[in-house]
């Protein structure tokens, strides 16, 4: 792991490979580690840089005066970027990470070169149903601390109450090792997730979906089949229609987290796809 320390804090991030360079954004509750099964199938013909932000799976709390707004977290990765000296990236959003990745692009058109959607929030679900009970939780006193005593329970990790909507394959093991364990232990963690929450809503991202009808360069919306319950596959069409210039892509076997469920798949879909957009560039 790498740190960069930036205006709201210090993000952790993984850097592996070389060539054209993708960023990897993950969903709440999550981390760079939803990508550990992704990455070593790309790394050898792409930079893949995979940050770790601050949506509860995050192990070193932001600042306190951190702005974690939609706009707030699009800034953040801004910085980050800019920090690493990067520039026509290839943006890679899931879950709850492919609405902040829409917010990005539509903020910052000139940074993305390529852009990949894959099970998100978008248009009016943001959060999904599932889960929109916490944006009226998280303003509870002690409800952040009550969710990491509950989260001690292993068991109840991979239930529909917590992370078992998203994963066919993900166990609760690893969902209390890669993900949870700094939500446990740490209060900042949890001050941060507070502030993620409060931020969510369908008014960001409708406005994303707006302003992304300008977006001129290349898309892929990749969804899992089997998810739903928290984006079904009719939203990924939705989303599929914002764009100019849109491949859509269906993967069998898959909830939210393609990546986790199939990987071979998402990996396989992305080369190819990045190969042949370049292909048509060069023509």
């Amino acid at each position: 792991m790498k740190t960069l320390t930036i205006e709201a804090g210090t993000i952790r991030y993984r850097d592996e490979g070389c060539g054209r360079t993708i960023i990897f954004l993950h969903g709440a509750l999550s981390n760079g580690h939803t990508w550990r099964k992704v990455v070593p199938l790309l790394s050898s013909e792409f930079r893949c840089i995979v940050p770790d932000l601050p949506l509860g799976g995050h192990a070193i709390p932001l600042a306190h005066k951190a702005d974690l707004s939609p706009h707030g977290v699009a800034l953040i990765l801004e910085q980050f970027i800019e920090a690493l000296k990067l520039d026509n990236i290839v943006l890679v959003g899931n879950d709850t990470g492919g609405a902040y990745g829409q917010v990005f692009a539509s903020l910052y058109p000139d940074r993305v070169s390529h852009l990949l959607l894959c099970n998100t929030d978008a248009f009016e679900v943001f959060p999904p149903k599932a889960f929109a009970s916490l944006k009226a939780g998280v303003r509870i006193p002690g409800f952040t601390w009550l969710m990491a005593q509950l989260f001690r329970c292993k068991a109840l990790l991979t239930t529909p109450l917590v992370l078992g909507l998203l994963s066919h394959r993900l166990t609760k093991h690893e969902a209390s090792t890669l993900y949870i364990s700094s939500f446990i232990r740490q209060r900042g963690i949890r001050a941060d997730f507070r502030k993620v929450v409060k931020g969510w809503s369908p008014r960001i991202t409708l406005q994303a979906a707006e302003q992304l009808r300008q977006f001129r360069q290349p898309v892929l919306v990749l969804w899992g089949a089997d998810d739903d319950k928290l984006f079904p596959q009719q939203l990924g069409l939705r989303v599929d229609a914002i764009f100019q210039q849109s491949t859509f892509k269906l993967i069998q076997n898959s909830r939210t987290y393609v990546q986790e469920d199939q990987p071979e798949a998402f990996a396989t879909e992305l080369a190819h796809w990045l190969n042949n957009a370049s292909s048509e560039l060069v023509r």
